[in-house]
């Protein structure tokens, strides 16, 4: 028996037999001539597929164990890193998340970062600490949810192959498996990515109604993750106008959509004010504005390269063109609406950081899911061509390498160095970022200054109109009033980025005017007559040279 359905609330997968009314061989759906157009006419009729269109995936116990497997390996492989040492912005989190909850608004206020990752992070740090492998180990565990969740993902929306074919991206993506290792949100970005699309794709585009609250609450959590959400939530507002384009049923998706985007608004209007007050006092120009070549070398990046890049498009593009010349198909439909979401988000993230240069290729990991999905469904209609595509990245691109401790930064190096010889009172000079970073590793009690002046709360980075502050900052202002209460024998310790004023071209302006500070700051410390040099201090960094710190003495008064 069939039904009316509106096109573009399309029904769940049939689970008659491939011959049943109104479904070809293939599973596809075979619209009858009188089809209904946006303008009004007849709306084609289709097999409506079960009563529960919401009905869960039937899972065997073959599948659970194959998934325990993969998910076994992967935190083997992706947890080797898990000890790295940590660098400048993951200090940042750690600052932050050092705090008790009520300080944090205040905090995030002179940051530049929503609050959700930093109130999960201080939760699991007085439960498990705040060592590498432990902060580690909670980014890991996100990472390793985003395969079952594509799994769940492309198995509820297409069918079990697809829904394979995602977790075996997901498992072999590289994106994935740097960031398991960052004390960042970046791979709770990630996993909230394929939440916040899968139940889009079944609210919007499959008419499950029942997914409406699920999809405006992992909305709401993803913008209170990273502001790059805005952007996954633009590409999905964009996706109900194309449901509404293609469906007959116009207002019961305006409704969905008026209920759930206004449920998200809602949620997320608290913490507006604090937004609006991070955009007009952010650090501004610590990015290049990006290129359209810098826009697809990162996203081919996030799947691994050219290389592997490459052979997923052959490998999945023969079959979604095949998929996308039968307009009407269920299939046809979800790829496309999902096609939409991504390359709107990342439109809206290049054309609005073309003026606020706030382009990088981690945040990209909030448009990691559409392309799972869809190259999941290519993959799953691709044969054995799809077994070498995914050979080829899990070769080119898996973590087979062994990360070195010093892989991001060198700072618990020169911290070793220096450590020994300082003590309270002492001074610590640094740029603003990197305040965090090396508070965190050296003992307690020392005085830190940036290159924008003294810091009261060295474990915090306040980043309110930093650029203003640089551009009038002065290093002997800032340095000799706490020179001059360092006590004769007391160190400073001075660590800048491994540049030089004659190098920076071509750098961001905040990131020049940065470096410059803390130049200047270093140069007057190494001139000072009352100070020595104790040591250099040097620590091989890859692809960055040898980074430098200075270790200084007080000159103790003859008299």
């Amino acid at each position: 028996m069939t039904q009316a359905v509106p096109h573009g609330r399309l029904p769940a997968a049939p689970t008659t037999s491939p011959t049943a009314p109104g479904v070809d061989a293939d599973g596809a759906v075979v619209p009858p001539a009188a089809r209904r157009s946006p303008g009004g006419e007849p709306g084609p009729e289709v097999d409506a597929g079960p009563a529960d269109l919401g009905a869960a995936p039937r899972w065997s116990r073959g599948d659970a164990v194959v998934l325990a497997g993969v998910l076994a390996v992967l935190a083997v492989l992706w947890g080797r890193a898990r000890q790295t040492w940590y660098w400048t912005d993951e200090a940042l989190s750690l600052g932050i998340s050092s705090h008790p909850l009520a300080a944090m608004p205040e905090l995030l206020a002179q940051d530049t970062s929503p609050p959700l990752y930093h109130v999960l992070l201080r939760g699991w740090i007085l439960a498990f600490g705040s060592s590498e492998a432990s902060t580690h180990t909670l980014s890991l565990l996100f990472a390793l949810a985003v395969v079952p969740a594509a799994l769940w993902a492309g198995w509820s929306l297409f069918d079990r192959r697809a829904g394979w074919m995602a977790a075996a991206l997901a498992a072999v993506n590289p994106f994935l498996a740097t960031y398991a290792n960052e004390t960042r949100m970046y791979s709770l970005v990630a996993l909230l990515s394929v939440l916040v699309t899968a139940t889009f794709l079944h609210a919007f585009v499959l008419g499950r109604r029942s997914y409406l609250p699920v999809f405006a609450i992992v909305l709401t959590l993803a913008l209170y993750t990273h502001y790059w959400g805005l952007f996954l939530a633009f590409g999905a507002g964009t996706g109900v106008l194309v449901c509404l384009a293609l469906g007959s049923d116009r207002r019961q998706v305006f409704v969905d959509a008026v209920l759930a985007f206004g449920a998200v608004a809602v949620l997320f209007a608290p913490w507006v004010p604090t937004l609006l007050f991070q955009r007009a006092h952010s650090a501004v120009g610590w990015a290049l504005p990006p290129s359209v070549q810098l826009v697809r070398d990162d996203l081919v990046g996030l799947v691994g390269g050219p290389v592997p890049a490459v052979a997923l498009a052959l490998g999945a593009g023969t079959a979604l063109v095949a998929v996308l010349r039968r307009p009407w198909d269920r299939t046809a439909v979800l790829v496309g609406v999902a096609v939409v979401i991504a390359v709107v988000a990342i439109g809206a993230g290049f054309i609005t950081s073309r003026s606020s240069s706030q382009w990088h290729a981690r945040y990209l990991g909030i448009v990691l899911a559409p392309i799972l999905l869809v190259l999941g469904v290519g993959l799953a209609r691709a044969g054995h061509v799809a077994v070498a595509a995914l050979a080829i990245v899990a070769v080119l691109a898996g973590p087979i390498n062994v990360v070195r401790l010093d892989a991001k930064s060198n700072a618990k190096a020169l911290v070793e160095q220096a450590a020994p010889s300082l003590a309270p009172g002492d001074v610590v000079f640094a740029p603003i970022g990197a305040v965090p970073l090396f508070a965190h590793y050296l003992p307690p009690g020392l005085r830190y200054a940036t290159t924008t002046g003294p810091v009261a709360d060295p474990l915090a980075a306040d980043w309110r109109d930093a650029m203003d502050r640089l551009a009038t900052s002065q290093a002997d202002l800032i340095l000799r009033p706490m020179l001059d209460r360092l006590p004769g024998g007391g160190h400073v310790f001075v660590a800048c980025p491994p540049a030089d004023a004659s190098n920076l071209g071509g750098l961001p302006e905040y990131i020049q005017l940065e470096i410059t500070r803390c130049l200047e700051g270093q140069q007057l410390l190494l001139e000072h007559p009352e100070l020595e040099l104790v040591a250099p201090l040097g620590f091989s960094v890859a692809e960055s040279g040898t980074a430098e710190a200075h270790l200084l003495r007080k000159i103790p008064s003859s008299t």
